[in-house]
């Protein structure tokens, strides 16, 4: 995991799993029920990743459990980062003209 990127999106805990998606969708749109639910900001790292969760959901009425959700997210995301193989560079064409 060779990276440095910073994503910021919504997500819902169901039975201690993470569910993330983006920002433009609601989260009654992906589950009508959740333990929690709010927002997060994820950034990946050669050696982990560090997560920050807060907020809350209107649609589904729910607050975010802030440090409990976070640590939840970073095992998910550590564990997946993990057992994906190594991005390429995407190698861009050259324009002849």
């Amino acid at each position: 995991m060779e990276t440095n990127e910073l994503r910021i999106g919504k997500y819902v805990i169901v039975r201690n799993h993470p569910i993330l998606f983006p920002v433009e969708l609601a989260h009654s749109d992906v589950v009508s029920n959740a333990q929690s639910a709010g927002f997060f900001i994820l950034r990946l790292n050669a050696q982990d990743a560090d997560v920050v969760c807060w907020g809350e959901s209107i649609s589904l009425n729910l607050k975010s459990n802030e440090a409990a959700d976070a640590g939840i997210i970073r095992e998910f995301v550590s564990r997946v980062a993990v057992s994906l193989p190594p991005l390429r560079e995407k190698k861009t064409a050259e324009v002849h003209r």
